[in-house]
Parts: C-alpha cells; sequence; structure tokens
C-alpha cells in the first residue's frame, strides 16, 4: 500500500515533483501582486521535507509582515458595517446570542459561511489565510460578538470621523474645511508613510510633522495646522475610548519673528479718517466700515448681520452677534450684544428702514463665499493711504482694543464688547453680568474722531 504525504500546503504533482502551493489570502493580493505561492521543493519526499520547514517559515514571515496600506482603515469600517448590519437584524452586539435559539441560529450562519472554503486535511476545517476578510470578521462577531473584531481607528478613519461630527453647514465653509483638514490629513499621512491605527501614532510622528512644516511655513501657521491635526485627534479619542494620551499636545514651537501684538496694527486716525471720505461714493462699504469701527467686531460678523438681529427700539439699541442659518459663531464668548451709538445707529436705523423683513442687511456680501471679495475691495481702497501690509480692515479691532484701554473701561469690559475669551475666569465671559448699559457707556468714553462727512 503507498503511504500518501499530507503536509499542509505541499502537492505531489504527476511528474513527481514536491510542490508548495500556497493561495494569497485575498486582502493581502494586491499588495504581493500574486495570488498564489508556488515553489518546487523537490523530486523526492526526503529532499521536499528538507526544504519545506525553512520556505513554510519564510512564507508564514512574508504573510504576516505584509499589509495593504488601508488593511486597519478596511477593517473598522467591515466592523461599522457588520455592526449596522447586526443592529437591523436585531442581533445582540457583544455575545453570541441573547438566548440559546439566537445563539444555534448565529452558529449556524457561521457554518454557512465557512462551508463556501475549501477544508484544510490537517484540521477538516477552513484554512484561516483562505477566509476572506468580509466573511472572516462577519463570522468572528456572530460567534463572539463585534468587540471580538480587532479593528482600531486609523489616521484617514478619525479625520473621516472628524468631518462627519463637526461638518460646518455653509457650503463655502465646508469646502474650505474640507480642503483644510485634506491637507493636515496628507502632510500627517507623509509622516507615518501608511493609514495607520491612532494608536500607532507617537510624539515622535508629531514632532517630525511639526518640524516638517516649519520648513514651509511660518510658526503661528504651523501651530495652526497642527492644532486641527490635535483637534481630530481629541474627538477620536473621546468618541471611541480610546486609552491613548493625544501625541500632539503642549507640543513646542519657536517663538514667532513678530510678537502677536504686532501681527496687526491699528489704524492712524488719519487713514480712519480718509477711508471714510474714500467710501463716500459706496454706501454699502462705508456702512459696513462704520459699523466694524464703532463696534470693534469682526467684518465677518458685521457682513452675516439681518435685520433680526437689529433692536433699535431697545431702550438701548444694539445688534445681536448668534448662530443664524448657515452662519456659525466658533467660541461662546463670541455670541454677544453690541450697543450701537453716534454714526452706527444712525447708519443702522437706514438699514432697518431699507432692508427687507428677516433679509441679510448686506446681501452682496452676506454670504461666506463673498466675505473675501469685501476684504480685497476695502483693501484696495486702504492701501491709497497706507502701504503698511499690518494695516488691514481687522486693524478696527485693535483700535477699539486700544481705545477701550485709554478710557480705562477694564479688561472684564473689553473681553465681552469684542467677544473675546478669557482663561482667567468664568466671570469675563459673556453672561458674566456685563450689561448693555455698561457697554454702551463704555463706548461712549470713546473719541472716534470722525471726519465732517456733511
Amino acid at each position: 500500500m503507498t503511504r500518501r504525504l499530507v503536509v499542509k500546503h505541499l502537492r505531489i504533482e504527476k511528474n513527481g515533483t514536491y510542490k508548495y502551493l500556497r493561495r494569497v489570502p485575498e486582502r493581502l493580493r494586491s499588495a504581493l501582486g500574486k495570488s498564489e505561492i508556488v515553489k518546487v521543493l523537490g523530486r523526492s519526499e526526503p529532499e521536499a521535507m528538507r526544504n519545506y520547514l525553512p520556505f513554510h517559515d519564510h512564507v508564514e514571515h512574508l504573510l504576516r509582515s505584509t499589509k495593504p496600506s488601508s488593511a486597519s482603515s478596511d477593517l473598522w469600517s467591515l466592523k461599522s458595517s457588520i455592526e449596522a448590519q447586526f443592529i437591523e437584524a436585531g442581533l445582540d452586539l457583544h455575545s453570541k446570542g441573547r438566548s440559546s435559539d439566537e445563539e444555534l441560529a448565529r452558529s449556524e450562519q457561521a457554518d454557512v459561511i465557512l462551508s463556501r472554503y475549501p477544508t484544510d486535511p490537517s484540521t477538516g476545517q477552513a484554512s484561516p489565510e483562505d477566509v476572506s476578510e468580509v466573511d472572516s470578521a462577519t463570522v468572528t462577531a456572530l460567534l463572539n460578538g463585534i468587540q471580538s473584531i480587532k479593528a482600531e481607528l486609523t489616521v484617514s478613519q478619525a479625520f473621516a470621523f472628524y468631518l462627519y461630527e463637526k461638518q460646518e453647514p455653509d457650503p463655502y465653509k465646508r469646502k474650505k474645511q474640507l480642503q483644510r483638514f485634506g491637507r493636515a490629513e496628507r502632510n500627517l499621512l507623509n509622516v507615518t508613510k501608511h493609514d495607520v491605527a491612532l494608536t500607532k501614532v507617537s510624539r515622535a510622528h508629531a514632532r517630525t510633522l511639526r518640524d516638517n512644516l516649519l520648513r514651509q511655513m511660518a510658526s503661528s501657521s504651523v501651530k495652526r495646522n497642527i492644532n486641527d491635526v490635535k483637534a481630530v485627534f481629541s474627538l477620536a479619542i473621546e468618541e471611541h475610548d480610546l486609552n491613548i494620551n493625544n501625541p500632539f499636545n503642549k507640543l513646542r514651537y519657536p517663538k514667532p519673528d513678530d510678537a502677536a501684538i504686532d501681527l496687526r496694527h491699528p489704524l492712524p486716525v488719519k487713514v480712519i479718517q480718509a477711508m471714510y471720505r474714500d467710501l463716500e461714493n459706496n454706501r454699502t462699504l462705508q456702512d459696513i466700515w462704520t459699523l466694524i469701527h464703532h463696534s470693534g467686531a469682526r467684518s465677518a460678523e458685521v457682513l452675516g448681520l439681518t435685520l433680526d438681529d437689529l433692536f433699535l427700539d431697545e431702550t438701548i439699541p444694539y445688534f445681536e452677534i448668534k448662530p443664524q442659518g448657515l452662519r456659525s459663531v466658533k467660541d461662546r464668548s463670541r455670541i454677544r450684544k453690541v450697543p450701537l451709538i453716534g454714526r452706527a445707529l444712525v447708519v443702522a436705523r437706514r438699514l432697518k428702514l431699507s432692508t427687507s423683513e428677516t433679509s441679510a442687511i448686506f446681501p452682496q456680501y452676506a454670504e461666506s463665499s463673498r466675505h473675501d471679495n469685501f476684504s480685497q475691495v476695502t483693501r484696495r481702497r486702504l492701501r491709497k493711504y497706507t502701504d503698511n501690509p499690518k494695516h488691514v480692515v481687522y486693524s478696527l479691532r485693535h483700535n477699539m482694543k486700544d481705545a477701550l484701554r485709554a478710557a480705562g473701561v477694564g479688561e472684564r469690559v473689553e473681553l465681552a464688547l469684542l467677544g473675546h475669551s478669557s482663561e482667567k475666569s468664568a466671570s469675563s465671559q459673556y453672561g458674566s453680568g456685563v450689561g448693555l448699559e455698561e457697554l454702551r457707556d463704555a463706548l461712549l468714553k470713546i473719541d472716534f474722531k470722525l471726519p465732517d462727512l456733511t
């Protein structure tokens, strides 16, 4: 009787040669560029057995070490998909079944899936490396629960999750958000080389990303870019219960060439007055300039105002900055009421009379996609009176800050009026009791030095 050699992955060909034949798991085929690993081990059984173990060990190591760049990401998506299917089917997510009937049904379903694969003669069961990743994960979840699928959230998955959870409602802002975070993701993946799990991103990766960016941009810009990455990691760690520290926390950055206070300069009085005169031929631009100058508000906050934001029949007339429609307000401190005085009140009353109900009071600039248009038009006019690059429309906020300090109104009132947050105390935030009367009195102390436009 002829003895038949039974060794895993070893086949005897018709010509008598012994060949190692092993199918590459489906998930690794694109990475290895092949669907099978084939090697002739010899023409006799002793020769084949001498060559078998070294080559088999080599193949085992090759398959263990070869991972497609998107493997972790795909597995996380797969886990989420299976979880959704289980919820829809009413299956328990975290066990093999709530009842014996469910347990039996899930076991039978797992057997049906595995029956589609050839069995290993040495075990009588399907070889794990032959089972597709989808079926392997499904069987694991059926027999042991979703948590048994060992999937880790990856960098790309974390960015996608952040952009889903924090998506900007305004289409223009959403486009900018996708572009900004897309760049941040690519910069990080250039450092990690692959779409690795978040648990594999180290402090060394964070420092390398910082150093790479410092070769391309100013320190302040690098910090803003990395703050986006840090926000992505923070949300993922919190929402997915990851037991890791955020590697981007408390990174050190070189001091910027200019102190923060020097990034924008207040406008000289003669420049402000020249702008009022220059804008005489464009009432809309002059109205926006007036409201910014008299409130210290950001240009976007004024451009987005609607008729509903104007409260001119109150004892102290004011406008309100708050989220509305597609307009968002980043920080709680920026939600505030700003008293209207002097020329700003005159402008607001005229605008209310000429604006349709609930409409934007500056419709040509109201959409966030048109804010840059206002900035460009105004900057061109401003350059006729100053060539200092640190003189911009935003400089009017610095003018207001300086004026409030000169008036001695106190930091608490300054912060409430300008919509700045303070880390010193909760009392300095909006809603702390800085009332409209106190804010109005602070503004009335300022001499805006307006030109005579009559």
